[in-house]
């Protein structure tokens, strides 16, 4: 296998001729570039990217660190990978997908302290998050799809979970449905204090006291077959609700099915509308689902854009940015029953 130094000999140049040419760090003549684009060919010389990044101090990668269950991602969730990938590679960067049981983030703090890694991406953030706090100890560069209870200067693109959950909720009340339960995720992750869900489950209940109408929170596993089981016992209690707002997209689809099948028609004894649910699962649905869908792409983009920036130490115009999303009215939302 040929070496630097077999380059720099058939070239007729120094070797760190050679890393000025392949990072652009310092002009180089077009003839010496040839010659040395002719000798790697010649010798089918390929240059080692880790010890080019050890050498110029970037590796120009990045992690996006996400947690898996055992029931894999969410759509949802792919939405946010992909536009983050996308910023990326356009501004010249490589994404590294980092899937992580329980939060464990050794391996990533050990890339990034050895140079491998530029800067870290965190996803799912809970309202007090320890390993936001640990990477401003350390100095590893981070930027969160989500926010903290106190972002300070964080760098985020994040949801603007009060003003969709207000929107929704105000729209069923327009319709005339004085009865509102909002579908949440699971006890646990309000308890663990994921701050997507904390803050929506919070943000409901305060819109129903505004309004003064009468609002359950329901706890629901994150899978189609929660919301299936939940419909059931939906059905069993005395409750004159007429719709419902939900975060949980998984969930609220196996619910509409199941209540369907039990004889109750949407949207005319029963209104849904979803606030985190992507157009093509909202179509795909029967019937198709009032949304106010998050631009996921979007904000995994603004995160990447941002911290990418700040590595440069560029001006960022918005390092903490929200978005609430658009009323998209289809078919599972209309008037209350009378």
């Amino acid at each position: 296998m040929a070496k630097r130094s077999d380059v720099a000999r058939a070239a007729g140049v120094a070797e760190s001729t050679i890393s000025y040419a392949l990072s652009g760090s310092r002009p180089i003549s077009a003839e010496t570039k040839t010659r040395i684009f002719k000798a790697m060919k010649d010798l089918d010389y390929k240059p080692n990217a880790v010890a080019a990044a050890l050498r110029s101090g970037s590796s120009k990668m990045l992690a996006l660190v996400f947690g898996v269950t055992d029931h894999g991602i969410s759509q949802g969730d792919i939405s946010y990978v992909l536009g983050a990938a996308d910023a990326a590679r356009e501004l010249g960067y490589h994404l590294i997908l980092w899937p992580v049981r329980d939060r464990d983030i050794d391996g990533v703090i050990a890339q990034a302290q050895s140079g491998l890694l530029d800067g870290v991406i965190l996803m799912e953030i809970r309202l007090e998050d320890t390993r936001v706090k640990l990477f401003r100890k350390l100095g590893i560069p981070v930027a969160l799809i989500g926010r903290t209870s106190k972002p300070e200067k964080d760098i985020y693109a994040d949801r603007d979970f009060d003003g969709a959950v207000r929107l929704a909720i105000a729209e069923l009340v327009r319709l005339g449905h004085k009865k509102i339960d909002y579908l949440s995720t699971t006890l646990k992750q309000a308890e663990d204090g994921f701050a997507a869900v904390v803050r929506a489950e919070n943000v409901a209940l305060e819109v129903a006291k505004e309004l003064k109408i009468k609002l359950s929170v329901l706890h629901c596993g994150i899978t189609t077959e929660a919301g299936v089981e939940l419909a059931g016992e939906y059905l069993k209690m005395s409750t004159a609700s007429t719709g419902i707002v939900s975060i949980n997209s998984e969930a609220i689809s196996g619910f509409s099915r199941a209540i369907q099948k039990a004889g109750v028609k949407i949207p005319k004894d029963f209104s849904i509308i979803c606030i985190d649910s992507n157009p093509l699962e909202a179509v795909a649905q029967e019937p198709s689902l009032t949304t106010i869908s998050p631009p996921a792409a979007d904000i995994g983009a603004a995160a990447v854009t941002a911290l990418i920036k700040s590595l440069a130490h560029l001006d960022i115009e918005d390092p903490q940015k929200l978005w609430r999303g658009t009323l998209v009215t289809r078919e599972s939302s209309g008037p209350a029953p009378k």
